[in-house]
């Protein structure tokens, strides 16, 4: 079955993205901010136990990188799971995964630019002022926009340099707490019922998504094919041995009380074992990973505008290629644009409450999109089997079945409402899809 890609954009991306790249925007998308909040949370509602909760994720959520390996294995193009939904669908499903996948991307670096800056205060307090909060978000969705505007090769190399960056002072502190680590510490193992595994998984469950990033850019990975891959599973599987890594240590290494409940567990835990300098390595650490996070998502976010235009169901402004960079400067600006305004939002105590809206919505909205490129898989295994492995065909319907349960139950974890509204927003493209005269088409 030949992919179709569409319009003649009159341009041409470039395999720019090397393997170690690759790997580390599905491990730098992977690692944000998550994980140096919620082990407060998990000691709090749950205390040692959650580590069965942090295994149960890691195990679960290879099967989505499972699904995404083999469909950016299959088809290197550009779009990620829009591809996939429009190849086993048809057009009208391709646009409302673009849509929905799209929207979370944006809301999704809108919230990374906040986080960041509330980070900074720590060092620089005069960011806490509203104006230069405002100023400062706005600056560094900017530049690292105009980064990724230069290049997939440059957004690539940031993306190297901050993925290692950031594991660096995870694995400076997870090695102390390792060296005191004690069974007692750990016990009692289950102080609220082993019922409370549950609610821990669903808060772990978060921090494990991003594996299908790498199949965005798929026509900008050097290696096409076996290299997405590859980097697929690499890059998750970074990622969970350092989430597994950071859990263990900690749980080991401090008790739960002495974290439960704080806004930043790891730097409490850093100045327990590091001393005063501990918790400034985890803000610079913390800064770094939001950062890279940043980086990484907006190469993803200006790929998937990019991706609908070009395969004809978005305007063609949004598939022009720069003639000099080889990147999709249009899709990547206009997804900027209007990240600016939801940070303008946040920044705005009267919009902020629309702002939370748009945020929960957009976690419902991604995960919809998720669910879906699982759902294309079963259909392109069956549709499309010379692209996929014997191993691939036969392991392939249950980890798609997987992905889509994974997909569900956190979609349903939610709330019906958010739930609700996220099916009730595919309006939007099916509307624009009617007026474009495409009714005819799927």
């Amino acid at each position: 079955m030949p992919v179709r890609t569409g319009r003649d954009v009159g341009g041409t991306l470039i395999r720019g993205l090397g393997p170690f790249a690759a790997a580390s925007l599905v491990a730098g998308n992977i690692i944000a901010s998550g994980v140096y909040v919620i082990p407060a949370t998990l000691a709090e509602v749950a205390g040692p136990v959650s580590l069965v909760a942090w295994a149960i994720n890691a195990a679960a959520f290879l099967c989505l990188a499972a699904v995404f390996a083999d469909l950016g294995g299959a088809y290197p193009v550009s779009g990620g799971p829009q591809s996939f939904v429009r190849l086993a669908f048809g057009d009208f499903a391709g646009l409302q995964t673009s849509y929905l996948y799209w929207l979370s991307c944006v809301t999704c670096n809108a919230a990374l630019v906040t986080g960041f800056v509330g980070y900074l205060t720590v060092f620089v307090p005069g960011a806490a002022n509203p104006v230069a909060s405002f100023l400062t978000a706005q600056a560094l969705l900017w530049a690292l926009t105009l980064v990724n505007i230069l290049g997939v090769r440059a957004g690539g190399a940031v993306q190297s340099v901050t993925t290692v960056l950031k594991i660096l002072p995870l694995l400076a502190l997870i090695v102390p707490l390792l060296l005191r680590a004690s069974l007692s510490n750990m016990t009692p193992f289950a102080p609220h019922g082993y019922g409370a595994v549950f609610p821990a998984i669903s808060l772990v469950a978060w921090l494990f998504l991003g594996s299908e990033s790498v199949t965005v850019p798929g026509e900008e990975v050097a290696g096409a094919g076996p290299a997405i891959r590859r980097s697929a599973y690499l890059g998750f599987g970074v990622a969970a041995v350092l989430y597994l890594l950071v859990a263990v240590s900690l749980t080991a290494g401090i008790p739960a009380g002495e974290i439960a409940g704080s806004p930043s567990p790891l730097a409490v835990a850093a100045s327990r074992v590091v001393g005063p300098a501990g918790e400034t390595l985890v803000t610079i650490g913390a800064l770094i990973s939001i950062f890279g996070a940043l980086n990484g998502w907006l190469l993803v976010t200006g790929r998937l505008p990019f991706a609908a235009a070009r395969d004809g169901f978005a305007p063609a402004r949004l598939a022009r290629i720069h003639p000099r960079y080889a990147t999709p400067a249009v899709s990547l600006a206009i997804s900027s644009l209007i990240g600016s305004v939801l940070i303008g939002l946040y920044f705005n105590r009267t919009l902020l409450q629309a702002y939370n809206f748009i945020a929960l919505l957009s976690t419902a909205t991604a995960l919809i999109a998720i669910g879906a490129g699982c759902a294309a898989h079963l259909v392109l295994l069956r549709r499309d089997p010379d692209r996929f492995s014997q191993n691939q065909r036969r392991r392939g319907p249950f980890v798609a079945v997987m992905g889509i349960a994974i997909a569900l139950l956190m979609t349903a974890g939610t709330g019906w409402e958010i739930a609700l509204y996220a099916v009730l927003s595919m309006g939007v493209p099916a509307v624009y899809y009617f007026l474009r005269g495409r009714g005819g088409r799927a």
